[in-house]
């Protein structure tokens, strides 16, 4: 009886490690759409950048033409945001999340940021941060340098 059971479990496990059917390979998927500016002018000959929502990681690249319109194809289903990069190598706009679809294109729009916003939020980030800072110090010293007595002596 112990044979039995022995020989019952070595086939189970033989039989649970082999897949039993092969999935399909899923049909790919494209995202296209255009590139342009704050002003709505093309961004022609900008790089395009294609990343993965899930990993993060950047899954294809192309370019924009003189219409700044561009086509990434053979993507895995999946959700997507698409990069804008200008020749200095820097992100100068994103898309909304594109979800691709088996078989389908997703269409996207992305609007470059205007450097003069760009800069400007940078200033008021580190006005914040200093003005912070300089709180976060008043309050250390008067915390340090308040009445030692407690309120119920």
């Amino acid at each position: 009886m112990r044979r039995f059971i022995a020989v019952v479990l070595a086939a189970l496990l033989m039989f649970a490690t082999t897949p039993l059917m092969l999935a399909a390979p899923k049909a790919a998927g494209t995202i296209s759409g255009v590139a342009k500016a704050t002003a709505g002018q093309p961004l022609a000959g900008h790089s395009v950048r294609v990343r993965s929502v899930r990993t993060g990681d950047v899954v294809a690249t192309a370019r924009t033409t003189a219409t700044g319109s561009f086509i990434v194809s053979s993507l895995d289903p999946g959700s997507y945001v698409v990069e804008i990069v200008d020749t200095a190598g820097r992100i100068i706009g994103t898309s909304a999340i594109a979800t691709v679809v088996e078989g389908s294109t997703a269409s996207v729009i992305v609007t470059a940021a205007s450097t003069e916003l760009v800069g400007g939020m940078a200033g008021v980030a580190i006005a914040i941060i200093v003005a912070a800072s300089a709180a976060a110090v008043v309050g250390i010293v008067v915390a340090t340098t308040g009445d030692e007595a407690s309120p119920s002596q």
